[in-house]
Order: structure tokens, then C-alpha cells, then sequence
């Protein structure tokens, strides 16, 4: 029961960030993983069952929130369909591979993809006016690569799909989080049957997740619609920086 107290309780806050500004949760969620169960006295996990849980509550928790944010005027089905085959494609290739690395490089390529998303987030783009057309190819292949680096740790890779999309294709925030959340859920398809079928996917521990996740990534959907862009942008740097710190502790 306590297993399934704390696992719901990270994935209402997993769920809520990831509904609030359009990422999976993966960025905070695996560092929690790692580090707040044997602080309460519970089992430490392994890099390859963080992963696995990971990808449980990304899976989840950008499901819900892609119900609701596909009823959105900015989501813009070409954008997602697009980028997702690459981000399904890759991410799939992604698990698969993690499988056979050892814990420090799983958690070393973590630090460096959410590096490269900080530096990201610091550009400041100027924004197109709102289009519906883009470069498929360039989109495929951006999301093909995001998504074998974010597989390995069980990631939807929405914290690296934001900054591109921001700054490469100068979308605006609230377009942005509209459509990375969907295209976050496609990728998790791949790395949550992948982790499922190697068996890192412990049934209690993922129960808490899901029933947290569903709930509360509609609760921050709702927040994040009135959120200015700004603030998701601080709160993405921030957790961003707080993942990086709590992975290098670990190493």
C-alpha cells in the first residue's frame, strides 16, 4: 500500500506537469524515481526499472492529456503525424538499445539530451504567424532522432520536442504544448510496449502511476491554458536544471 501511495503521488505530479506545459513528465519523473523510494525506506530501482515506470507514467499521462489537447483550435494534425512516425520509429530502436547498455551511460545520455534542451530554451525565436504546412522530411527525421535518444530512458521526448519546435520551426507556445503532448504520447507507444515486454515494468508500482497520471494531467491542462508562456517556459528550465543536477549526483 505504501508502494502504491508514493507511485501515486508521483504520478499526480508527473501527470499535472506534463498537462501544465506539454511534456510526458520523463524529465522529472525518472530522477524520482531513483532518488525518493529509498529515501521513504522503499526499494531502490535499477536505471532499467526507472526507465520502465517512466515510460508507464509518459505513456499514461500524455494519453490523457492528448484526449484534451487534441480539442484544441492550435493542434495541428499534419504537425503530429509528421513528427511522430520518426518519434514512434526511433523511440522503439531507442528501448531496445537501452536494454543492452549499462546504467551510467543510460543516465549520461539523459544528462546530455536534456542539456541540449536547456541550451534550447534559451534562444528566443520570432515566431511564424500560425501554419498548418511543414518540411515532412526535416520533421520525420528530427523526430526520428529524438525519439532513439529519448527511448533509452523510457522518455517521451517532449522536453526535447518544445525547444525545436520553438526554435526551429518558430512555433508559439500555446501552439507548441498543444502539439507535443500528442506527438510525446506517439512516441511512448514504442518505449512503453518495448519496456513492458522486457519485464521493467514492475504491476504495482505502475498502478499508482497510471491512476496519477490520467487524473491530474487533465487537472493541468486546464491550469496551462491560462498560464502565460513565459511562466511555462521558467518552469520547463527549471526542471530541466533539477533533472541534470539529481542524474550527475547519481553518477
Amino acid at each position: 500500500m505504501t508502494i502504491i501511495l508514493v507511485m501515486l503521488f508521483i504520478g499526480a505530479f508527473g501527470g499535472f506537469i506534463s498537462g501544465l506545459v506539454g511534456i510526458g513528465g520523463a524529465i522529472i519523473i525518472y530522477p524520482i524515481l531513483l532518488f525518493i523510494p529509498p529515501l521513504l525506506g522503499l526499494p531502490e530501482y535499477s536505471a532499467y526499472v526507472a526507465s520502465g515506470l517512466t515510460a508507464v507514467q509518459v505513456f499514461f499521462s500524455t494519453l490523457s492529456g492528448s484526449i484534451k489537447a487534441a480539442t484544441r483550435p492550435d493542434f495541428t494534425p499534419s504537425l503530429v503525424l509528421q513528427m511522430g512516425v520518426g518519434m514512434i520509429i526511433g523511440s522503439t530502436v531507442g528501448a531496445i538499445c537501452a536494454n543492452l547498455l549499462n546504467e551510467n551511460f543510460v543516465n549520461i545520455v539523459y544528462i546530455i539530451i536534456a542539456l541540449l534542451a536547456l541550451c534550447l530554451m534559451f534562444i528566443e525565436p520570432k515566431h511564424n504567424r500560425y501554419h498548418k504546412s511543414y518540411n515532412q522530411l526535416l520533421l520525420m527525421f528530427l523526430g526520428g532522432v529524438i525519439g532513439l535518444i529519448s527511448g533509452i530512458v523510457g522518455a517521451g521526448g517532449a522536453f526535447i520536442i518544445i525547444p525545436v519546435l520553438l526554435v526551429i520551426f518558430k512555433l508559439p507556445m500555446k501552439q507548441v504544448v498543444a502539439n507535443s503532448i500528442v506527438i510525446a504520447f506517439i512516441s511512448s507507444i514504442g518505449a512503453f510496449g518495448v519496456k513492458l515486454f522486457q519485464g521493467f515494468i514492475p504491476f504495482e508500482e505502475a498502478l499508482g502511476l497510471i491512476i496519477g497520471s490520467i487524473i491530474f494531467a487533465q487537472v493541468g491542462m486546464k491550469v496551462g491554458q491560462k498560464t502565460p508562456s513565459k511562466i511555462q517556459s521558467l518552469i520547463i528550465i527549471v526542471f530541466i536544471v533539477i533533472a541534470i543536477i539529481q542524474i550527475l549526483m547519481n553518477l
